[in-house]
């Protein structure tokens, strides 16, 4: 393996590293922490923390992606097997975390982020329902396994072609 070929292969290893803490973190706090703490007297104070420790792993897992992504971009893009499926998809992939990024950036500039309930506002239960799934740190969670799924299928296209070609 060339010394360029182990570049490449390091700049991946950490991109896909820096995603897996991000996204496997907000699961791990959505499926496991939030729901054992529910109904706890300290849970307020402990989700406070846990936030102000995990926006530290967000910080540096964005630095990571953006430094990784713009290298691996690079090293795909100039390829012979970036096709135009590929390329779209791809496209989707930066969209989709741009707009990650956005909210995460947004969300530290507020004060105070509302609690689940109070970004479900008033309304129709359903309607408040949705709302709230697709607010807030859900919305980045749900982006961020959509842009997981999407590399999934970058790998598998840059492959066909790989083996087509």
């Amino acid at each position: 393996m060339s010394p360029s070929e182990l570049f490449i292969l390091g700049a991946r290893w950490l991109h896909t590293l820096a995603a897996v803490a991000w996204v496997g973190g907000g699961l791990f706090y959505l499926l496991a922490l939030r729901p054992a703490l529910q109904g706890s007297s300290f849970s307020e104070n402990i989700n406070k923390r846990v936030a102000q420790e995990f926006r530290n792993v967000v910080d540096t897992a964005i630095w990571v992606l953006l430094v990784t992504g713009a290298i691996l971009f690079l090293n795909r893009v100039t390829s012979d097997h970036a096709t135009v499926p590929y390329g779209v998809v791809l496209g989707l992939k930066i969209a989709l975390a741009v707009w990650m990024f956005y909210l995460v950036g947004f969300r530290q500039r507020r004060s105070a982020a509302p609690s689940w309930e109070e970004s479900a506002g008033p309304g129709r239960p359903l309607l408040r329902r949705a709302k709230a799934v697709f607010s807030g740190t859900n919305l980045i969670l749900i982006l961020g396994v959509v842009v997981l799924l999407l590399s999934s299928i970058l790998g598998e296209l840059f492959e066909i072609d790989l083996t087509n070609g």
